[in-house]
C-alpha cells in the first residue's frame, strides 16, 4: 500500500476525525502517520490488541489525562535554551507528574503489552518528588524550597511589619499633611501619598508624583533604613530563587533524554486512546486481523457516511461536511462465500458500487491499524501485506497519461506485487477502452490475481467480465439492488448474481425521449436483450426467494416470540410455585414454632402442677401417718401379717392412691418409689398387686 491508496479510500480523513479525539500534537501525529503502507509484520494484530488492552483499562473509567505535555515539547528539543520562566518548568513538571501517573497506571494494568509501555517510560517519580514541594503550579517558589529562602522570608515579613508600624506613626503624626490613602510602594519602597501643597512640612526623599501632580509619595527619613534593610532582603530574596531555579532547571536538564522519550510513549499511548475514543463514538468493534480466514462484514457504515459521526465531521471538515444528517445510510453486508477469492460488483449507475469498494478497503485498513470498526458482532478479516487500489478516474495530466494508460500503468506495478496476502480493489474495471478489449483485459487480469490466492474485489459495467466470474472457478458476482417500484437504488448488496446496468431506465427516468430508447433496444440485438431477460428473471426469482425467506424469518420469529412467552409464563409460574412452597413451608415452619411453644409452656404448667400436689399428698399423707402412729391406729397385727407378703421389689398400690415399686421395708413402714420419688407410708396402707 502506498499513500495514493490511502487517498484514493479516503482513509486520509478518516484518520482525521480519529485525530480529533487525541489529546496531544505527538499523539495526533502517531494517528496521521497511520497512514503509512502496511508491512509485513503482524498484518496489525499488535495494533488490534493494544486497542483491545486500553479500551479495557479506560472502559468505565477516566480516559488518560495528557493535558499539558505539548506545553513542555519545545524544551525538550536537542537544541533548545533552558527554560527562561518558571512557568516554563511548571510546564515540565506537569509533564513529568504525568509521566509517573501513566506509568504507575499502566504497570499495574495486569496486561502485558500496556506493562511493556510502562517499562519504557522512565520513571520520574524521584524528579516529580525533587521539584513540586519547591515549585508551585503558578509557577512561584515555596517557602520551604530552602531554608535560606525560608528564612529571607520570615525576615522580610518582619521588616514590612516595621516599616509599616512606623509609616502608621508618621501618618498619624502628620494628618494635616497626607492624603486618606494608605501607605503604598514606590520603585519597591515604601512611602506615603502626601498632599504636593504640603510636601515641605513633611521631611523625607521624593519618590514620584501622581499623573495630576497632586499627590507627592514620600519616603519618611525615618523609614529609609527600614526600606534599606527590606531592599537588601528582597535582593536577598531574588538571589536565592534564581538559585533556585537554576537547581531546578538543573534537574530538568538530566532528565531531558528521559522525558523526551516519555513524550514519544505518551504520543503513541494518546493515538491508541484515540482509536478507542473514535470507536466508542461509532459503537465500533475492534476486530483481530487474521482471526476469519474470509472477509466477512456485518452491517458496515463508513465513517465518512455514517450519521453518528456528522457533529464530528463538521468539527473537522468545516463546509465540506454538507451531508444531511437526518440521512440514513444503508450498512453494508458483505461476504465471499466458500472457496470465491474474487468478486465482480456490477449495478446500476450511482447504485453504490464505488461506495462498497471504498468501505471494503477502509474496513480492511482501519482493521490493521487497531481502529474499531463501525460494524457488528460477526465481522472478520483477514491479514493482509499490502492494499491495492483504483478508484475512479485520476487522470495524470502532468504525465500525459489518459484514464485507461494511468490505470494500466498501475496494474503492471500491482503485477509485479500481487500474492496471497494482497487485497485488491478495483472501481469500473475494463473502463475507459474500447469495451471488448476492456472486457478482455479485464477478464485476463482477474484470472492472473484468482491465480496468485489474494483478494480482489472489482466493479465493472461490462456484461462480459461478469459472465466471465460466473463461470469461472474461485470467482463469483454480487449486485447492487434496484426498487422496480420507485425506480430507485437500494445501496443493497446481494451475492452470487450479476447486476443490471440499467441504463435505458436511468435514461428513461431522466426524461430522454421513447424514441430514442426504442432504437437503443433494436440497436442492442437479441443477444443482449436475451441476457437482459435472463438477469431480469433471475431477479425476480431472488426477489421470490428473498419474500419466501423474509417470511420464514417472519414465521420463525412470531414462533420464537411465541416460545419466549411460553418460556417466561412457564418461568413465572415456576416462580409463583416456588414462592408459593416457600410462604407454605415458612407458614408450617411458624405454625410448628407456635404449636411447640404452647406445648411447651402447657408442659411447664403441668409438671409444676404435678410437683404441687404431689407435696401436697406427701404433705397430707405424712400428716395422717403421724396421725395413726400418736393414737396407734388398730389393726398392726394385720399389718406385721401382711408385712411378710412384702418383699424388696414387689410392686404395690397405696391405699390413699398410686402404685408403685416397695423398695425397703423398716418396722411397720415402707419406701415405696412412685414416678422416680420415694415415699414413707405404713405398710398397711400397701396392697401387692
Amino acid at each position: 500500500m502506498k499513500h495514493s491508496v490511502a487517498t484514493e479510500l479516503e482513509f486520509d480523513k478518516i484518520l482525521n476525525l480519529v485525530a480529533a479525539y487525541a489529546r496531544t500534537d505527538v499523539g495526533r501525529s502517531f494517528v496521521e502517520g497511520l497512514a503509512a503502507p502496511l508491512g509485513d509484520d503482524d498484518g496489525g494484530f499488535r495494533a488490534a490488541r493494544l486497542s483491545r488492552a486500553v479500551h479495557e483499562l479506560i472502559d468505565g473509567d477516566e480516559a488518560f489525562a495528557l493535558a499539558g505535555v505539548d506545553e513542555a515539547v519545545p524544551w525538550l528539543e536537542p537544541d533548545a535554551p533552558p527554560p527562561a520562566e518558571p512557568r516554563d518548568l511548571v510546564s515540565l513538571l506537569t509533564l513529568a507528574r504525568r509521566v509517573a501517573a501513566v506509568r504507575r497506571r499502566l504497570a499495574a494494568s495486569k496486561n502485558d503489552l500496556l506493562e511493556g509501555l510502562a517499562h519504557r517510560l522512565p520513571d520520574t517519580t524521584a524528579l516529580v518528588a525533587a521539584v513540586a514541594p519547591r515549585l508551585a503550579r503558578d509557577g512561584s517558589i515555596a517557602d520551604n524550597a530552602s531554608p535560606e529562602l525560608a528564612r529571607l522570608r520570615r525576615e522580610l515579613v518582619r521588616i514590612r511589619a516595621d516599616v509599616v508600624s512606623e509609616l502608621e506613626s508618621t501618618r498619624r503624626a502628620n494628618r494635616d499633611v497626607v492624603t486618606d490613602a494608605p501607605p503604598t510602594m514606590r520603585r519597591d519602597r515604601y512611602c506615603l501619598p502626601v498632599r504636593s501643597s504640603a510636601r515641605s512640612q513633611l521631611d523625607g526623599l521624593l519618590l514620584d508624583v501622581s499623573a495630576r501632580g497632586a499627590t507627592s509619595f514620600v519616603e519618611p527619613f525615618s523609614v529609609v533604613e527600614f526600606n534599606n534593610r527590606l531592599a537588601a532582603a528582597i535582593a536577598g530574596e531574588r538571589g536565592e530563587i534564581q538559585r533556585i531555579l537554576r537547581e531546578i532547571t538543573g534537574l530538568f536538564a538530566e532528565a531531558r533524554n528521559d522525558l523526551a522519550q516519555a513524550v514519544e510513549i505518551l504520543g503513541e499511548l494518546d493515538a491508541v486512546q484515540a482509536r478507542v475514543l473514535f470507536g466508542n463514538a461509532v459503537e465500533g468493534r475492534i476486530v483481530m486481523p487474521g482471526e476469519g480466514r474470509d472477509i466477512v462484514l456485518r452491517a458496515a457504515r463508513h465513517p465518512l457516511l455514517d450519521e453518528r459521526l456528522h457533529t464530528l465531521r463538521l468539527q473537522v471538515f468545516g463546509d465540506a461536511e454538507r451531508r444531511d444528517p437526518e440521512h440514513r445510510v444503508v450498512p453494508l453486508d458483505f461476504s465471499l462465500p466458500d472457496g470465491v477469492r474474487t468478486l465482480v460488483v456490477s449495478g446500476p449507475n450511482a447504485g453504490g458500487k464505488t461506495i462498497v469498494i471504498k468501505t471494503l478497503g477502509v474496513m480492511v485498513l482501519m482493521c490493521a491499524r487497531g481502529i474499531p470498526l463501525p460494524v457488528e458482532e460477526g465481522t472478520s478479516i483477514p491479514a493482509f501485506d499490502r492494499i491495492w487500489c483504483h478508484i475512479g478516474d485520476e487522470q495524470d495530466v502532468g504525465a500525459d497519461l489518459s484514464t485507461f494508460s494511468g490505470a494500466m500503468a498501475a496494474t503492471a506495478r500491482l503485477l509485479e506485487q500481487a500474492d496471497g496476502r494482497t487485497l485488491v480493489l478495483f472501481d469500473e474495471l475494463g473502463a475507459g477502452t474500447d469495451p471488448l478489449e476492456g472486457a478482455a483485459l479485464g477478464c485476463a487480469l482477474l484470472e492472473e490475481l484468482n491465480g496468485r490466492g489474494g483478494v480482489t474485489v472489482v466493479s465493472t459495467h461490462l456484461a462480459a467480465i461478469a459472465l466471465a466470474a460466473q463461470a469461472a472457478e474461485g470467482m463469483d458476482n454480487a449486485a447492487m439492488d434496484y426498487d422496480e417500484g420507485s425506480e430507485r437504488p437500494t445501496y443493497t448488496l446481494s451475492m452470487g448474481r450479476p447486476g443490471r446496468s440499467r441504463a435505458l431506465e436511468i435514461a428513461h427516468r431522466m426524461g430522454v425521449a421513447e424514441s430514442v430508447l426504442d432504437r437503443a433496444r433494436e440497436l442492442l440485438g437479441g443477444d443482449h436483450l436475451e441476457l437482459e431477460g435472463w438477469l431480469r428473471r433471475l431477479e425476480a426469482l431472488e426477489q421470490e426467494l428473498e419474500a419466501e425467506r423474509a417470511e420464514v424469518q417472519q414465521r420463525r420469529g412470531e414462533a420464537e416470540d411465541a416460545h419466549r412467552r411460553a418460556q417466561r409464563e412457564l418461568e413465572k409460574l415456576e416462580n409463583e410455585r416456588h414462592e408459593l412452597t416457600g410462604r407454605l413451608a415458612e407458614e408450617r415452619e411458624e405454625l410448628r414454632r407456635r404449636a411447640k411453644t404452647r406445648l411447651d409452656k402447657v408442659i411447664t404448667r403441668l409438671k409444676k402442677a404435678t410437683e404441687e400436689h404431689e407435696a401436697l399428698g406427701r404433705r397430707r399423707l405424712q400428716k395422717l401417718r403421724d396421725e395413726a402412729l400418736l393414737l396407734e391406729i388398730p389393726g398392726e397385727g394385720d399389718a406385721a401379717g401382711q408385712a411378710e407378703e412384702l418383699v424388696a421389689g414387689a410392686r404395690v398400690r397405696m391405699a390413699l392412691g398410686g402404685q408403685g415399686v416397695l423398695r425397703e421395708i423398716r418396722g411397720s413402714r415402707a419406701q415405696v418409689e412412685v414416678s422416680g420419688k420415694r415415699l414413707w407410708v405404713p405398710v398397711t396402707e400397701l396392697e401387692v398387686i
